[in-house]
Order: C-alpha cells, then sequence, then structure tokens
C-alpha cells in the first residue's frame, strides 16, 4: 500500500500549468491514433476550462512540476449516458508515464470524486480514445463500468 509521502499533491490548474498539460495530453495522443486533437486546439480547450469556475481542473504534482491532470464537468446525463441527476464528465485525464497510473492517475480520480460530487455530480464518467489499455485497465481496477465504445466514418 502506497503511503502519503509517495502521492503526489493536487490542486486546482492555474494558467501557468497549462504548456505542461497540453505536453503531457500529447505525449497521451499516440494512444489515441491518427486525427488527435492539435496542440492548439488542446491548449485552448484547457485554457478555457482553467478559467471557467464551473470546471474541475486539476493538477497532480511531485516538487511543483506536473505529473497529470484531469479536466472535467458537472452536466446533464445525455444519451447514452442517459438516468437520474447530474453526470460529473471527465473528458481529459493524462499522466506523464504509463506506471503513474495508479499514484498520479489515483490521486487525480480520488479529489476529483469528491469535488465532482460537491458540484452536485451523482456520477463520474471517463472519456478515453479507446487506444490506451493501461490506461483502459486502470480504469476498470479503479472500480469503472466500461458503458460505451463509439465508432465514426467520415462522410465525403
Amino acid at each position: 500500500m502506497m503511503t502519503a509521502e509517495t502521492l503526489p499533491g493536487v490542486r486546482d490548474a492555474l494558467p501557468t500549468d497549462l504548456a505542461a498539460m497540453v505536453a503531457l495530453g500529447e505525449r497521451a495522443a499516440p494512444a489515441r491514433g491518427p486525427g488527435g486533437e492539435p496542440a492548439e486546439s488542446r491548449r485552448a480547450r484547457l485554457a478555457a476550462l482553467v478559467s471557467d469556475l464551473g470546471a474541475v481542473v486539476l493538477v497532480a504534482t511531485d516538487e511543483e512540476v506536473v505529473q497529470g491532470y484531469l479536466a472535467a464537468s458537472v452536466g446533464d446525463p445525455a444519451p447514452p449516458h442517459g438516468g437520474a441527476g447530474p453526470v460529473g464528465y471527465v473528458d481529459d485525464l493524462a499522466v506523464g508515464e504509463g506506471h503513474d497510473w495508479w499514484r498520479v492517475g489515483g490521486a487525480l480520480l480520488a479529489r476529483a470524486r469528491s469535488r465532482l460530487k460537491e458540484a452536485g455530480a451523482v456520477r463520474m464518467i471517463v472519456t478515453t480514445g479507446g487506444g490506451d489499455p493501461v490506461k483502459q485497465a486502470f480504469l476498470w481496477r479503479s472500480g469503472f463500468t466500461l458503458i460505451t465504445e463509439s465508432y465514426e466514418e467520415s462522410l465525403p
């Protein structure tokens, strides 16, 4: 079992964290395959979330070096995630190294659970690109259930 000394600190993300967050997101992008989100789009999206008081945007740090981040918001359940009550949608979750999912990802999810519940969410849904089996195993072992898998086709 891990001790508190081995866990990273988790805090609200600041605008000064954006460069590190985008870099971590880029590391995760190859797992998502071609057509991933361009860095400037990710930067703009994350900057908007960091400045949104209703969003939950967290970073995990070791000695103030960003090791991972999580971006979430609370909204009404949408198909195919229907059900009662508001949902905490985690749209972005990344860690620096695959072996850090338990230490860094676990710390981020623990804080997100309490913050999203405080914001009124009754469930948390973490979206993934589907191409990172280590992240998927981490989520499953953390108590999440796979609820949907999506496929897409370009329409000429």
